[in-house]
């Protein structure tokens, strides 16, 4: 059950970089990363629950520039 939200988390990271658009390509690799942060919970399995923190983090922020450039 637990490995579950590894292999979910690999099958969005997987989505994400087919995608295009770099909005959409960060959106779905924050999905991916909250299945890692998730997993690394769960496991406990710590390096993956940093990681899953700070890829979000700076998916977040790239996002919230981009959306005050707009």
């Amino acid at each position: 059950m637990i490995d579950s939200f590894a292999y979910l988390a690999i099958a969005t990271g997987l989505y994400a970089i087919s995608k295009k658009k770099m909005l959409s390509f960060r959106l779905w690799h924050i999905a991916s990363c909250v299945s890692y942060i998730i997993y690394g919970i769960l496991k406990p399995a710590t390096p993956i629950l940093i990681s899953g923190i700070l890829f979000s983090a700076i998916h977040l922020f790239q996002i919230y520039k981009w959306r005050r450039e707009v």
